[in-house]
């Protein structure tokens, strides 16, 4: 089965209830409503899924949330269990896009308007987390708010007195324009965080102490981030790139998955089989390939943007 979020955010008298669609392996809808309706809790732009158990863990972005959730449920249903963190108890979460656990207590959020990564402490239960201590390798660098774990390269941002830390260490940031571009997807691997820094075109990689340990070459707008197999790929672009990752953690090439082209490719997920599912965010609609790359019938029309999938 697998679950999908949606961009949300769409304009109207009442905000976008979002929801956790759950199709089948054909394709076909299951339910629009994975998660319950809970009182008093607006689901809009729902970004990266994450699940430990029977614990599911979901970004809700939208400028009045600004919070991870967590559920509890199996299948395609799951009832709410309470906030796991938000700006109010970490203010650095603001507009969060990802996030990644380490199987060591922590679990890691990667933020767009504050271009931060936070790095929680996970509570014995697994619901609530609160900020880890500064890692060494930033506080020589100033105060920063508390969790964060890698900072961005452009300070002050959301109004916040926060130090910048030249690149490459810190993530690039562009706020010119409409779009502001920033950080992106997180996935914990071999003991290290790989972090997608869009505007630089890398994909970042930071030990447990927060050093910066090597990055990829660039590519074209890296966004979601999927591991799979000791291969790292990336999508954001039209093009899937991928690279078998070292242990230990260092520099990197990713190369594009020979034709292997999607639209605006989104959020991405494997099976256990190595059958490939990606979203192609603009064409509102998921596409299956088989472990060789080769399209599978999937039929996956879908009623706004997808933007993060899960396979369970």
């Amino acid at each position: 089965m697998l679950l999908v979020t949606f961009h949300g955010g769409k304009p109207g008298k009442h905000p976008l209830r979002n929801n956790v669609h759950a199709r089948n392996k054909g394709g076909r809808k299951l339910t629009s409503a994975v998660l319950e309706d809970a009182k008093d809790v607006v689901l809009d732009e729902l970004r990266g899924m994450y699940r430990v158990g029977k614990l599911l863990y979901v970004a809700n972005a939208h400028r009045t949330q600004n919070s991870v959730l967590c559920y509890r449920g199996s299948g395609k249903s799951y009832r709410l269990v309470g906030t796991f963190a938000s700006q109010d108890t970490c203010k650095g979460i603001v507009h969060p896009f990802d996030v990644a656990f380490d199987g060591k207590s922590h679990c890691y959020v990667s933020s767009q308007d504050t271009n931060l990564v936070t790095r929680l402490m996970v509570s014995e239960d697994g619901r609530t987390g609160k900020p880890a201590p500064i890692p060494p390798a930033l506080r020589r660098h100033g105060e920063f708010p508390p969790g964060t774990f890698v900072a961005s390269s452009v300070g002050k941002l959301c109004g916040m007195s926060t130090p910048a830390v030249p690149a490459p260490m810190g993530l690039h940031y562009s706020g010119t324009g409409l779009k502001k571009h920033s950080v992106r997807g997180v996935e914990w691997v071999n003991n290290a965080l790989y972090v997608a820094d869009e505007p630089a075109g890398r994909v970042k990689v930071y030990d447990g102490d927060g050093n910066f340990l090597g990055q990829s070459n660039k590519v074209e707008s890296p966004v979601h981030l999927e591991v799979h197999e000791g291969t790292l790929y990336v999508s954001g672009g039209d093009r899937v790139f991928r690279a078998e990752l070292s242990s230990p953690a260092g520099d990197f090439t990713l190369s594009e998955v020979p034709g292997l082209r999607v639209k605006n490719g989104g959020g991405m997920a494997f099976t256990k089989k190595g059958r490939f599912y990606i979203a192609s965010r603009t064409r509102n609609t998921v596409l299956k390939f088989d472990s060789d790359f080769r399209p599978m019938k999937f039929s996956c029309k879908l009623p706004d943007n997808p933007e993060f999938l899960l396979h369970i």
